[in-house]
């Protein structure tokens, strides 16, 4: 099968829709679509669509940033605490 994880231009892309939604899923990858040369869409599976709203999500919300750096800066420091006790406290 094509690698289709890369840019096609519009008449290819409507052409092997199937496959590239195939290929979206199953590698993780997005295809840019062009017309007349322009980039005019990405395809992408829904998973990581969703993945990307909830990055960006979390990207604007200043006070979840704050607290995300405070973590980081805790375990730089050495006060965080290891995976086996995270653990136990979330009860994985």
């Amino acid at each position: 099968m094509t690698d289709f994880c890369s840019t096609l231009p519009a008449n290819e892309a409507r052409t092997n829709f199937y496959k590239i939604l195939d290929e979206v899923n199953d590698k993780l990858c997005q295809v840019t679509v062009t017309l007349r040369g322009k980039t005019k869409a990405v395809i992408m599976s829904a998973e990581e669509f969703a993945s990307w709203q909830e990055t960006l999500e979390i990207m604007t919300d200043k006070k979840l940033r704050k607290e995300i750096k405070k973590g980081w800066q805790e375990i730089k420091a050495g006060k965080g605490i290891r995976e086996r006790q995270a653990n136990k406290i979330l009860g994985w």
